[in-house]
């Protein structure tokens, strides 16, 4: 996700593809624009409708906030929320946080800092304690939630499918920062990979940048020139600079958060999306039922369907395996109902 600072679905491998805490990720394109409204054939007056504002630190464009736009969209066109989005926020604390307390002074019920926004949404929150907030960060007090990013659990299934479609039998990942949203995935990346190919060897990036693409290019072209036939990303423009080399080195990529595969159709094996929906809806719905204070962490991994790997069609750099394709549906499984659970490193074993 962009930093400014951390489906229940089904596999469908021979249709569509695979049915599969601090920083952020992405480019801030958007301008600071705000827009309004309760979606399509929703009504802005209905009792039921959570006045909800959405802070995005990017445009909707940008992979990480284009995520966060679709699914508050989705929302409001169901009438659950009455919303004003904002995108491309100032990323420095104190712009963030005045964004974030012209909404809670309006009246807003809901208040999504869609970043690392701890530090710019706790102070508005002290002064505003019957509005509710939530953010990404460490610790949720009493009324600001967080968010979980289980993202790591669709990694290991891209590393499943990466060990078995490497011809050098090397790897690779770069990410915006060494924070433990990237490294669980990286570390995920690489332990999925090791389970159908123990010849594996991953190379890992830390480009230091959440917003250079072209930065972030040049870290994986380093990377492929190392070796590396499959790359993983962790950041909004991690994901754009990784399209763009791996479409220049004709080598296999896995895309991040939303799915860019159209920036490489041949070499877009697919991608690890997160999906907030499902946060956003049981937030507004804590709100309605006055059950969103003291505020909690929520958290909706593969089995809620907050994350999944979703293949693409158009891949054709390399051949999944057959075998590969099975191993992974019976992993994903197993995921799903609880029998296998993906380790979480968020720290330690650095990058190369």
């Amino acid at each position: 996700m962009r930093r400014t600072r951390l489906r229940g679905p089904a596999i469908g491998l021979v249709a569509v593809g695979l049915v599969a805490l601090v920083a952020a990720c992405g480019s801030d394109n958007g301008g600071g624009s705000t827009s309004t409204g309760a979606g399509a054939g929703a009504s802005t007056t209905s009792k039921k409708a959570v006045g909800m504002a959405l802070v995005l630190p990017c445009g909707s464009s940008d992979p990480w906030c284009n995520q966060g736009y679709n699914a508050a969209k989705k929302l409001a066109s169901e009438g659950a929320v009455d919303l004003k989005v904002t995108t491309g926020a100032p990323q420095d604390t104190a712009g963030a946080s005045q964004v974030i307390r012209q909404y809670a002074q309006t009246g807003k019920q809901l208040v999504v800092a869609y970043s690392t926004w701890a530090d710019a949404t706790n102070p508005v929150a002290t002064k505003f304690p019957k509005t509710n907030f939530a953010t990404f960060g460490i610790k949720p007090t009493s009324n600001v939630a967080l968010f979980d990013e289980p993202i790591y659990q669709g990694a290991y299934l891209a590393g499943m499918i990466a060990g078995a479609v490497t011809k050098s039998n090397t790897i690779s990942g770069a990410a915006g920062q060494d924070v433990p949203l990237c490294h669980a995935e990286m570390q995920a990346f690489q332990a999925g990979a090791k389970r159908t190919n123990p010849k594996v060897k991953q190379l890992t990036t830390y480009v230091g940048d959440w917003n250079d693409a072209a930065k972030s290019k040049q870290a994986i072209l380093g990377q492929v020139n190392r070796g590396s036939d499959v790359v993983l990303a962790c950041g909004g423009a991690q994901a754009t600079g990784m399209a763009q080399a791996i479409k220049n080195k004709n080598v296999t990529g896995f895309g991040y958060v939303s799915d860019t595969s159209s920036q490489a159709p041949k070499n877009m094996a697919g991608t690890v999306i997160y999906d907030p929906y499902p946060y956003f809806k049981k937030m507004a719905e804590d709100t309605q039922a006055g059950k969103f204070q003291p505020a909690k962490l929520y958290s909706f991994g593969m089995p809620q369907g907050g994350v999944k790997l979703e293949l693409n069609p158009s891949y054709s750099v390399a051949k999944i395996p057959a075998s590969a394709k099975a191993e992974v549906e019976k992993v994903q499984k197993q995921i799903m109902d609880g029998s296998f659970k993906v380790p979480y490193v968020a720290s330690g074993n650095g990058g190369s």
